[in-house]
């Protein structure tokens, strides 16, 4: 039977809860130490996946995560270190409730529809930053996490916390994501990503393009790093703050070691990739019970088969 241990202790106002189950050795002979800083909603789902897989084959797994949460929370395998936050349950129903109404009012008219996404997307950049905020400037945590010699972060790049966390111990990172906004996971691995038949976001574009199309194409692309710069302003200052070096959140990004990208090619629109990207898709999928096998069909198999189709034709075709 699976025993489970609790442990409780606080430095500063952040709590670490200990939720391990012991499990069998692991297969391989080296037991690394993982740190995990995930992003709240769905995006925890493949998050914990891997956490709990790593933590059953031996690995220590340490996942950071807020005291008020959507769904992230303690599991098996994996310790947990919660940090407070500057907002209530409360908030977060109320963030996950106007989110809800924007998905469910399809009658609105287009005016209302871009007023109702602006404040709904404000109301989500707010959380993400303030949740930031808390993790990256509570020293004590921080300075907690630098003793721990972790081996790499594993984390989530749409929120460049973890990035962050990984520049400032010094470690490797090693993001989880299906794609960011204007590419910048592209740019910031340095892969090539050409818009003569990569479609870019909100064209509609497919890999085959016309001439005009390209163009198009090609314009978007070239406004991409200036759109990035605007939609993580906020980060790039909170890296300053907190590297003390003017660094923005493309080049934290592309020191990552390894992008597990959750897609597959076979959904996706060919494009180039580097080889440090690893293709994930269905990673959060359950695993269903193998089909069963099928025997091979003998010669008095067939036989049997045809005999019994020809009776069947026989009937059918038959007067009455």
């Amino acid at each position: 039977m699976t025993s489970i241990s609790f442990v409780h202790c606080i430095v500063g106002d952040t709590i670490f809860a200990n939720d391990t189950a012991s499990s069998s050795s692991s297969s391989s002979s080296y037991l690394g130490n993982l740190l995990v800083v995930p992003m709240d909603g769905s995006h925890w789902v493949g998050m914990k996946a891997i956490a709990q897989e790593m933590g059953r084959r031996g690995h220590r797994v340490t996942v950071v995560i807020p005291e008020v949460s959507m769904q992230m929370g303690p599991g098996k395998y994996y310790d947990t270190v919660i940090h407070p936050v500057l907002y209530d349950r409360a908030y977060i129903d109320s963030v996950t409730s106007v989110h809800k109404d924007m998905m469910q009012k399809s009658a609105q008219s287009f005016i209302q529809k871009i007023k109702t996404r602006f404040a709904v997307t404000q109301k989500i950049t707010d959380l993400i930053y303030r949740t930031a905020e808390s993790l990256l400037f509570n020293d004590s945590l921080i300075s907690h996490l630098a003793q721990q010699g972790f081996d790499a972060v594993l984390t989530d790049p749409m929120v460049p916390t973890g990035s962050l966390i990984a520049r400032k111990l010094g470690i490797p990172t090693i993001n989880l994501l299906r794609g960011m906004p204007f590419f910048l996971d592209m740019r910031s691995a340095g892969c090539p990503c050409p818009p003569s038949y990569v479609p870019r976001f909100f064209t509609g574009y497919s890999d085959k393009m016309s001439f005009k199309e390209r163009v198009v194409n090609t314009l978007v692309a070239l406004l991409e790093p200036l759109l990035s710069r605007l939609l993580y302003w906020r980060f790039d200052q909170m890296a300053y703050q907190f590297l003390g070096e003017e660094v923005c959140v493309a080049e934290v990004l592309s020191d990552s070691a390894i992008w597990l990208l959750r897609i597959d090619l076979i959904l996706e629109f060919p494009r180039p990739l580097m080889p440090n990207m690893v293709l994930v898709g269905g990673i959060n999928c359950n695993v269903r019970n193998p089909l069963p096998e099928v025997r091979a069909l003998s010669v008095s198999d067939l036989e049997n088969c045809i005999n019994i189709l020809i009776l069947f034709h026989l009937f059918i075709t038959s007067p009455v």
